[in-house]
């Protein structure tokens, strides 16, 4: 199964305000979540929050180019 940057990882969530199923998260802002959580607990040191948010949705982006690569390597 390939992966895309902006497949769901959560393909539907609920929003109590306006009582409704809304569209969850892509697999780029998970996965960038979860390398943003382990960039602040590493002891790297960066200049601005800025650069530790790009460094987490690049990192988040060679993940999926690898993961879609293994799926289907001669696309």
């Amino acid at each position: 199964m390939s992966t895309r940057r902006s497949d769901s990882a959560f393909p539907v969530s609920y929003n109590r305000d306006t009582d409704s199923l809304t569209e969850g998260m892509t697999k780029r802002e998970y996965f960038s979540v979860l390398l943003m959580q382990s960039l602040t607990t590493s002891n790297m040191k960066f200049e601005d929050e800025y650069q530790k948010a790009r460094l987490a949705v690049a990192e988040a982006d060679a993940l999926i180019d690898i993961l879609a690569y293994e799926a289907n390597p001669k696309a």
